[in-house]
């Protein structure tokens, strides 16, 4: 921690330093985000129950000097929900978000750091944006407009008047942030606390408790890097690119060990613990999109292959199998208004029988309305996203109101709705629908 304190410090010094031939800016957000527990939740655990309460304060700076520049982003936060968590003590957090230094002549550029990077055309859904991780560590991560981790790379560019071409090496893995820890809610979702074990032989179910062991990182070694290439052409009638990503799949793929006590005779050993392992694998990914301007109009298309990606297997560990996704997406921006709706799929080629998907072929649609009212100080705004296989499906509706320039508040809900069969990927979190409020100053 105070190795981040120094390198921030170090950097607002030499960016006062250089103010003299170059400039610097300075700027932020202080940020406060409370939730409860929607009224037709778990009236026992949720219901009522604060689900969010983090206070951010989230400090920018850019400074530059001729062909040269530099940016740093670093948020302090607090949450009064989960006091036992972060880096620092009660409920303190302190995250890195960007500290990248970049160099750029007419036609090249370099940008070494750590740095954020969104590839692809997709609104709220990743089809070929798998350069930087998610974060999944929290309910206020998740539903963030920015879930994204930085990565530490070394960024290589090209531009000419009708194309640009990134190369990005990324010496070290940085993987999804994951709720794992026992405190917090989320971590069900991952791996539960106990596991039933059904003893055919003795007609009962046995409720084992869960530990994880550990998560295997890839070694912090130069042949265990990651690649990517982005290819981009601007032309009159579209937008098109092209992308390539050989790397790490960002979330790992878990092993479990059922362990047993001392047998007591003429009874065998029976189970009394479930140890869960972890490790990541290698993923390939080949990608391209394309955006096509009509009047207000703006379609968007997006695709990605990944051969032989790995999949989680229902007994542990992972198989291989070819993956296939695509997106088509419509954009209409008439005066005051934003439509957005998309389709999206998702196919897995070979038997699927021994993996945890239970669908080869996975789908849905997402769909956003927003309108801006009194003189543009009053957004009005709708989400949402349908699962099609189950019919699960999540809605947020929210207000929001500029009360001055740098200062706004506003109410969110996030509705998890299962559907009628199944709770599907949406449902599961039923019990985490949360109506919201929150209010922003930026400077």
């Amino acid at each position: 921690m105070k190795k981040l304190f120094l390198i921030t410090m170090s950097l607002l010094l030499a960016a006062s330093l250089l103010t003299a031939e170059g400039g610097a800016e300075f700027s932020g957000d202080i940020e406060t985000l409370w939730g409860v527990g929607a009224p037709w939740t778990d009236s026992d655990t949720k219901a009522g129950y604060f689900t969010l309460g983090t206070t951010n304060f989230t400090g920018k700076l850019d400074a530059y000097y001729g062909n040269s520049s530099a940016y740093a982003e670093a948020t302090l936060s607090y949450d009064a929900v989960n006091r036992e968590g972060g880096n620092l003590t009660n409920g303190l957090d302190l995250s890195l978000g960007e500290l990248w230094l970049d160099y750029t002549e007419s036609f090249w550029g370099l940008r070494i750091g750590r740095q954020k990077a969104a590839w692809g055309k997709a609104d709220g859904i990743d089809i070929a944006n798998v350069l930087c991780p998610s974060d999944m560590s929290s309910l206020a991560a998740m539903t963030s407009d920015d879930s994204k981790l930085a990565v530490d790379a070394i960024r290589f560019s090209l531009s000419g008047n009708q194309f640009t071409a990134d190369v990005y090496w990324i010496p070290f893995f940085t993987p999804s942030a994951l709720p794992l820890d026992e405190a917090n809610p989320l971590r069900k979702f991952i791996v539960p606390q106990t596991f039933e074990l059904p003893i055919p032989a003795m007609n009962t179910i046995l409720s084992i408790p869960v530990t994880i062991d550990g998560i295997e990182t890839p070694e912090v070694a130069i042949w265990n890097g990651e690649y990517g290439l982005r290819v981009s052409g601007y032309f009159s009638a579209l937008d098109l690119s092209l992308y390539g990503f050989y790397g790490w799949d960002d979330t790992p793929f878990l092993d479990y060990t059922i362990s047993y006590g001392e047998a007591q005779p003429p009874y065998p050993a029976m189970p009394n613990g479930l140890t869960v392992n972890g490790k990541y694998e290698r993923m390939v990914m080949l990608g391209a999109d394309a955006a096509l301007p009509a009047g207000e109009t703006v379609l968007r298309l997006e695709t990605a292959f990944f051969p032989q990606r790995h999949f989680q297997k229902t007994e542990g560990g992972s198989l291989q199998r070819n993956q296939l996704s695509a997106l088509a997406g419509i954009d209409w921006m008439p005066s005051g208004w934003t439509l957005t709706a998309q389709y999206y799929c998702d196919a897995v080629f070979g038997d699927i029988d021994e993996l945890e998907r239970t669908d080869s072929y996975q789908h849905g649609a997402t769909l956003s309305v927003s309108k801006s009212l009194v003189n543009e100080t009053l957004e009005l705004s709708l989400a949402g996203i349908l699962g099609l296989n189950d019919f699960d499906s999540m809605l947020s509706p929210s207000v929001k109101y500029s009360l001055s320039d740098q200062i706004s508040v506003g109410t969110t809900a996030y509705i998890f709705l299962p559907g009628p069969d199944k709770d599907g990927k949406y449902g599961a979190y039923k019990d985490l629908s949360t109506i919201s409020i929150n209010a922003k100053f930026s400077f």
